[in-house]
């Protein structure tokens, strides 16, 4: 693009050097056409920086919302796991008599009362041991 403005200007300037034959007025007419492409140079040149500016501003907020979805989808992770749980009934095995019973889950509650036997045992939700407790 460059080449071509390079170009059209070096016509302009030969079309200029053609057809004013007075020096005086052909300098006058360079320097206007000087002028006038400093300026066109100069508009492209703040547009540019402009636009520079934005794709900055747009790759910041960019990134931005790229950290914040980033902790959003970590945050969505735990919440599916804990609706997980929280949907699944458990299978409790009384440690004092084998009966195998299902209950919801309730991190809150830290002990369980058997059905059959009536013994009370401690109980711990995020235990992997399948004697103690299991999901479905």
């Amino acid at each position: 693009m460059a080449n071509k403005l390079e170009e059209q200007y070096q016509k302009m300037i030969e079309t200029l050097e053609n057809t004013i034959k007075d020096k005086e007025k052909l300098e006058m007419a360079k320097e206007q056409l000087d002028d006038i492409v400093s300026i066109v140079v100069d508009d492209c040149s703040n547009i540019l920086d402009k636009y520079d500016e934005k794709i900055k501003t747009i790759e910041n907020k960019n990134s931005a919302y790229e950290e914040r979805i980033a902790v959003l989808e970590e945050k969505l992770k735990i919440f599916e796991k804990i609706m997980e749980i929280e949907y699944y009934d458990f299978f409790i095995t009384c440690p004092y008599c084998g009966y195998e019973f299902q209950t919801e889950y309730d991190d809150e509650v830290t002990d369980m009362c058997c059905p059959e036997c009536g013994q009370s045992f401690d109980i711990e939700w995020d235990d992997d041991d399948d004697d103690n407790d299991s999901d479905n």
